[in-house]
């Protein structure tokens, strides 16, 4: 059965915004720069009315557009959360440094907590984990789709250069001139998806957490893969390929597709597929990333440069 006319396409819909919105109020982020600060689950600081919130920004995307990249998705989505909740105070939101016209970065969130003032740097990643078992111990085995990026490397820029933006003097400057107020503390929260092997798995690294199942395999294996992990259930469940906005939080709905699939697409770089059931709405069991073919050498190859340095 071919998928290509099994895709979902209501990612401006109230209700999937609504999900998003509270998969970020209730999902611990899958790495954190530190762990004592009770900034998360955001809905500690978060009582603003998730319809309203949704409602609002689907009005806003109609009208400015989507945004296309996930990233960027996953950041209006956090701003409208900030900018709803009266248990802090969103201070700014973007503040780029550009001394001289040169621009050194940008300062996420300056948040107002209580008598702290925070600054908050957040990501959201999808990123496999490759090689041996004790290989994937290390932050260095986790590799995104296309291959041009890294746990460690997101979170050494993120500890090393993003959440050092304020401290800088530079920073300090644009702080002052914007007439805010020098961070107490700094933050960094990576969100997402450990994407782990679907024929290895376990071993993820240390002080990171994986909220959900999510597994991948390579296109040539993909339906070997299907079967092993839908084997546990019935055959009530089936399969939904999901658009890449709507990759965020665990999609809820009815499967589109069977279980036993003859075939899938090669996807570009990765196609997402969450097992629902068939028959009624419900959250999905797990997802399967499908990989194009080539993705396994070159992460491969990254893993080893990762290994030299």
């Amino acid at each position: 059965m071919s998928t290509s006319h099994s895709v979902l396409s209501e990612s401006n819909h109230p209700d999937a915004i609504a999900r998003e919105l509270m998969w970020l109020l209730n999902v611990d982020p899958l790495w954190q720069s530190e762990p004592s600060i009770d900034c998360v689950p955001l809905k500690k600081i978060c009582n603003g009315s998730i319809t309203e919130i949704a409602n609002n920004l689907s009005s806003e995307w109609a009208w400015h557009g989507v945004p296309k990249r996930l990233g960027r998705r996953f950041e209006s989505l956090l701003t409208a959360l900030f900018e709803q909740t009266e248990q802090c105070k969103l201070l700014k939101h973007g503040l780029v440094i550009r001394p001289i016209k040169q621009t050194l970065g940008e300062i996420d969130y300056l948040i107002q907590l209580r008598s702290t003032v925070l600054h908050l740097e957040v990501a959201i990643k999808f990123y496999a984990g490759v090689g041996s078992s004790s290989d994937r111990s290390r932050h260095y085995a986790w590799i995104g789709p296309s291959c041009q990026d890294r746990l460690d490397i997101k979170i050494n820029h993120l500890l090393h250069r993003q959440l050092q933006l304020s401290r800088t003097e530079h920073g300090q400057q644009a702080l002052d001139q914007n007439d805010l107020p020098i961070p107490d503390q700094t933050l960094g929260l990576i969100y997402g998806y450990l994407i782990q092997p679907w024929n290895d798995v376990g071993h993820l690294p240390e002080h990171t957490y994986n909220s959900h199942s999510a597994f991948w395999a390579p296109h040539t294996q993909a339906l070997a893969a299907m079967r092993h992990l839908s084997r546990p259930y019935s055959t009530d469940y089936g399969w939904t390929r999901l658009e890449r906005d709507q990759w965020i939080a665990p999609y809820i709905g009815q499967a589109a597709l069977p279980q036993v699939i003859r075939s899938l697409e090669s996807p570009t770089q990765a196609d997402c597929y969450a097992l629902n059931h068939k028959q009624h709405a419900g959250i999905e069991k797990l997802r399967l990333f499908v990989m194009r073919n080539e993705f396994e050498q070159e992460a491969q190859q990254e893993l080893d440069r990762a290994r030299d340095i």
